[in-house]
């Protein structure tokens, strides 16, 4: 397919700094693929170029369609820890907090301690992990960034190109460290879309594309024309997103003009649920739809319990075959239909809110979800999971 021509703007700009609004399904790896395989063609220098993802998939993937196997495409963590291991005596253990004993709740604390560059409240478990990451000689991944910045202090790294791919997800100690990247030739093309932004509860600042673009007198482009979904999804994630407030507003437009299945169900209890879900499954698959084009998305792993329990009692490739994963899993993937699990009061959005967590990101997330499917969508109430439930709000949100 042909790039439209808000693509080509990007592909070809001279802007030496731009934020691209790219909303969900607008073929946003594309223009970023197509825009440094424009710079290679024009003999810019491989080593001058340098992309950074929010995934280690989507790195391997962005390389794999640049076909460019020693072209810089990484992750920020990844990105930092080879330049601290190629640049320094950088012998750590890498330690995942799950093999130390800790809570998740502390490690939250604790990451977006680290991230802030220790400008949060002091985390009471602070010490004692520490202790324990020393021990085994580790660091953990807020660790090999901050390293890493406190490296680029004193040392440089010149690149003329730089991308910024998820740029909502950005957190402070990330953005501080692309300040320090960026040199008086550097040009940086910095992607996202602030409506999928769901990663707070971790750090991340959406507000950060706030500060670039005045940091760098940035301009901004925006891709609007959503390739992925339905009209009828279209529109009913386009009404669902604006009950945020946004800085950044846009609507998507589909591309496709065909209309499938979309639905509200509604059950009595999680076998019911289960039932339905097989069925259509089973006939979805008997349609000539693959099974890995069938995604059953969710709150939390607890609320697929039941689910899974009756797959694997009921249909033993059925469990190896269906995609089963949480709404932040998905992020990124596309499916030709998709089931949205746990509309119920407390469920989605979740009952734990704090600071980690606002009704907002909760509306984010589940956009995010809906834009996954590309035909059909199903989202389901359960009436009676262990007690009864009242339906979500974002049940009652979605407009038919």
């Amino acid at each position: 397919m042909l790039l439209n021509e808000k693509q080509k703007k990007v592909v070809y700009t001279n802007k030496r700094f731009l934020f691209l609004l790219a909303g969900a399904g607008s073929g946003k790896t594309r223009v970023v693929v197509e825009r440094i395989k424009y710079l290679l063609s024009i003999n810019v220098k491989e080593d001058a170029i340098l992309a950074l993802t929010f995934t280690k998939k989507a790195a391997i993937e962005m390389k794999q369609r640049i076909n460019h196997e020693t072209l810089e495409v990484h992750t920020f963590h990844g990105f930092a820890l080879k330049c601290l291991k190629e640049r320094s005596q950088y012998d750590y253990n890498i330690i995942n907090p799950d093999q130390l004993d800790i809570s998740h709740k502390d490690v939250l604390n604790i990451t977006i301690y680290k991230n802030s560059l220790y400008k949060t409240q002091k985390p009471k478990a602070y010490d004692h992990y520490q202790e324990q990451l020393k021990k085994l000689n580790g660091k953990d991944f807020d660790d090999i960034l901050l390293d890493f910045y406190w490296y680029l202090k004193n040392h440089d790294l010149f690149y003329l190109y730089i991308f910024i791919d998820e740029f909502q997800d950005t957190n402070e100690l990330q953005y501080l460290i692309l300040k320090k990247l960026i040199y008086n030739k550097t040009s940086v093309l910095a992607v996202g879309d602030p409506d999928q932004s769901i990663y707070q509860f971790r750090g991340a600042n959406v507000n950060i594309i706030n500060r670039y673009i005045k940091d760098y007198q940035a301009g901004i482009d925006i891709l609007d024309l959503n390739y992925r979904s339905s009209p009828q999804i279209i529109k009913i994630a386009n009404r669902f997103i604006k009950q945020n407030l946004r800085t950044f507003k846009k609507k998507l437009i589909p591309y496709h003009q065909e209309d499938y299945e979309v639905k509200k169900v509604i059950f009595n209890d999680l076998n019911e649920e289960a039932d339905y879900i097989i069925k259509h499954y089973r006939l979805f698959v008997s349609n000539g739809v693959l099974p890995k084009h069938i995604a059953v998305l969710f709150r939390n792993n607890q609320r697929s319990y039941a689910l899974k329990q009756y797959i694997k009692k009921a249909y033993i490739d059925l469990y190896e075959g269906i995609q089963l994963m949480t709404m932040h899993q998905a992020k990124g993937l596309e499916f030709e239909v998709v089931f949205i699990l746990g509309l119920e009061q407390g469920e989605i959005p979740s009952s734990y809110t704090s600071k980690y967590m606002t009704l907002e990101e909760e509306r984010r997330l589940m956009y995010v979800a809906m834009t996954r499917a590309k035909k059909y969508l199903y989202l389901s109430y359960v009436k009676h999971t262990r007690s009864y439930k009242r339906k979500s709000i974002f049940f009652k949100n979605v407009k038919l």
